[in-house]
């Protein structure tokens, strides 16, 4: 059986074009997962040829155009909601509307009106239902899994590393028995293991280029080679951080791009756009590319746009874009990369 994929986004406008622009090999057994902010629900008001959209309406919308009516985990269980109203259930009911499949996710400790909304939908739309663990509730679920209220046959259970997946990785075979012996695991609909190990920030490196090895890969690598009793699928966060993203980068901040290789990130780290020894952003990200078009394990991809688009731009057939181009290229590119390395 072939591994699913789980890349976690924000749902920034740069990931969602670096979805719309996958291949179709690239989206072949690919379920995202988003984690929807409050600033990235809003509508929109109304216009004098337009009516108003709703803030739901509005997000199912960017769904179809990034990503279409194959299935995609929600959780929306930090936007503000109430018993009453909730997210999560304006955006599966929009999704029905134009055939979209939302399967919402949620965490043990999310409010119990998110947790009400989350049953309501999976009751209501059959799409099941994502559940977002950590190691500790891993290793507990005999205690918890009976409550569950959603059957196992239905749950897709993801143990979120998120940033801690260095230290878990250090475990070494002494994280073995938890996977190995994971409560009723041949009954949980699908496994994911998730993490992610880039740094919210490049501030204690030096300007050039290095790399960082992909540790929630090669941990997924190792659990998979054990014995379980069940397929251990794999996720990881395809933007720099598990931690919820700036509102806005403000002008003169270092210049730095990522791009992902088979087993590390190649950090293309820059400098100042302003003040002693700024460097104009163009000619930042013209050197990126060019930097990332001559490193000696690139492996560009045939056919993928991000690899084209880089490729297009060191050759100076593009411009150079803007850190939101940048976002756009390294998620589309990650994507196919993660995908065209797993079995």
């Amino acid at each position: 059986m072939p591994r699913r994929y789980i890349p976690v986004l924000r749902w920034k406008r740069g990931e969602r074009v670096g979805l719309r622009n996958l291949s179709a090999a690239g989206k072949a057994n690919v379920v995202p997962l988003v984690l929807v902010a409050a600033d990235q629900f809003r509508g929109r008001q109304p216009t004098i040829s337009k009516g108003a959209v709703t803030a739901a309406e509005n997000f199912v919308q960017e769904l179809m155009t990034a990503w279409g009516t194959a299935p995609i985990y929600v959780d929306a269980s930090a936007v503000p909601h109430s018993l009453a109203s909730s997210p999560i259930t304006d955006i599966a009911a929009a999704a029905q509307t134009v055939g979209a499949t939302v399967v919402p996710a949620t965490q043990l400790d999310a409010p119990p009106a998110y947790q009400q909304a989350v049953l309501q939908v999976a009751q209501t739309y059959g799409a099941g239902v994502g559940l977002r663990v950590d190691l500790q509730e891993l290793t507990s679920a005999a205690s918890w899994a009976g409550a569950w209220p959603h059957p196992l046959g239905s749950t897709d259970l993801i143990v979120d590393f998120a940033d801690n997946v260095a230290a878990v990785y250090s475990l070494g075979a002494a994280l073995d028995p938890a996977f190995m012996t994971v409560y009723a695991a041949p009954q949980w609909r699908t496994i994911t293991m998730v993490g992610s190990s880039m740094p919210g920030n490049f501030s204690g490196y030096n300007a050039g280029l290095f790399t960082l090895p992909r540790i929630e890969w090669a941990l997924w690598q190792r659990l998979a080679t054990l014995p379980l009793p069940y397929i251990l699928h794999y996720g990881d966060y395809t933007t720099v951080s598990p931690n919820a993203a700036p509102q806005g980068i403000a002008w003169g901040f270092p210049i730095n791009v990522r791009y992902t290789l088979v087993n590390d990130f190649l950090v293309c780290r820059g400098v100042r756009t302003t003040g002693f020894g700024g460097v104009d952003m163009d000619q930042q990200l013209l050197g990126h590319a060019q930097s990332i078009v001559g490193w000696p394990t690139r492996g560009p991809l045939a056919n993928v746009w991000g690899d084209t688009k880089i490729d297009d731009i060191a050759a100076t057939t593009d411009t150079p874009g803007n850190l939101e181009t940048w976002v756009q290229i390294g998620v589309n590119r990650h994507i196919e990369r993660t995908r065209q390395s797993l079995p």
